[in-house]
């Protein structure tokens, strides 16, 4: 098939094949395990010592774990201290934002100017997972949370030390090799995978800016709760290299969170507070790194749970309205993206056609 112009019009419409795809397992309990410590021990830590009301900033902060998980020891260290870094500017101009009077007037357009930039970061840096998704899930979930510049100042206290110990965690290994060097096998000896280089960064970059702006805009407008819920469903399908592959990651997110949405209600009819809420959120952040990179729909419905008893932290809400939301923002942030995808795609196909006439 042509477009208008005699391009060929490329595939969008994701497979059966691709979309149930269950991709080889590479040591991915590692993983899992590096992130499960990096959120255990902060939560635990700020449960026994009576300052759980913090367990926001140390989730946001153990994000800085997921970065680099096929990277031997010293150039993971040397990635996530760098998403570590930028995990912790969010926060603080999350947190900055909270208590501004004016924070819904500012949240969304600064979330996506943070998106801008984080892009070029993430481009420049090529972490992985590639794309700005946990700085902006980190600015502004922390920009909704209810804050007092006490509580502020303690939560950047606590995101400082939960990426501290997970740039500690990701390189603890190296040491325990070492140590016993010549009796265990070192498991990071393998090539680095990273992303490949990304052309034209200004124009992925203003992609994510334009998609966070409108998918949070339109929840906000209408006047759902919870806007970047839509701002993060439409990164995450954007991050991926390729308009049919962002759609097949959006097709991916909206299946995995219908089921997940399922098992999250089920959980929250148990309302899970203190110690309790605290062990689903760890099992679960385990679980996502789990199985994230052989299924993206098994991630989400991990993942879907997971955010949804984090939500709980900022204080209980209706189910069946935190449910709805979640749903909601979710089909909204793909839409987002799925329009974003098809029109970049068809901007290059025509793109390359006038080079090629040229």
């Amino acid at each position: 098939m042509t477009d208008v112009s005699g391009a060929p019009t490329p595939r969008l419409t994701p497979r059966w094949r691709d979309l149930l795809e269950l991709r080889p397992y590479d040591r991915d309990h590692w993983a899992a395990l590096r992130v499960g410590l990096s959120t255990a021990i902060p939560l635990l830590t700020l449960w026994a010592t009576g300052r759980a009301d913090l367990a926001v900033f140390a989730v946001f902060g153990a994000f800085t774990s997921v970065y680099g998980r096929n990277f031997p020891h010293v150039s993971r260290l040397r990635l996530q201290l760098v998403a570590g870094v930028a995990q912790l500017l969010s926060i603080a101009v999350g947190g900055a934002i909270a208590l501004s009077p004016q924070r819904n007037l500012l949240v969304i357009p600064i979330a996506a100017l943070w998106a801008f930039g984080a892009s070029l970061l993430a481009d420049r840096v090529r972490w992985t997972p590639p794309g700005p998704m946990f700085q902006v899930f980190a600015l502004a979930g922390v920009a909704f949370a209810p804050l007092t510049p006490a509580g502020y100042a303690a939560g950047l206290v606590a995101a400082a030390a939960s990426v501290a110990l997970a740039l500690l965690i990701g390189y603890v290994g190296r040491l325990i090799w070492r140590a016993q060097e010549g009796r265990l096998h070192n498991p990071y000896t393998k090539p680095i995978v990273v992303p490949p280089p990304v052309h034209g960064y200004l124009e992925h970059a203003t992609m994510f800016l334009i998609g966070t702006a409108v998918a949070g805009a339109i929840p906000a407008l209408v006047g759902i709760g919870h806007p970047y819920w839509a701002m993060v469903s439409a990164i995450a399908a954007l991050s991926v290299p390729g308009g049919y592959n962002r759609v097949l990651r959006a097709t991916h997110r909206f299946v995995g969170t219908l089921i997940g949405l399922g098992i999250g209600a089920l959980l929250l009819l148990f309302h899970p507070t203190g110690l309790a809420a605290i062990v689903i959120i760890i099992v679960l952040q385990a679980g996502v790194e789990l199985v994230v990179v052989r299924n993206y729909s098994l991630a989400l419905i991990v993942l879907t749970p997971l955010v949804l008893v984090i939500g709980e932290l900022g204080g209980p809400q209706p189910i069946g309205e935190l449910i709805w939301q979640r749903g909601v923002e979710t089909f909204i942030g793909i839409a987002v993206a799925v329009a974003v995808a098809v029109v970049m795609e068809l901007f290059v196909v025509r793109r390359r056609a006038r080079m090629t006439d040229a």
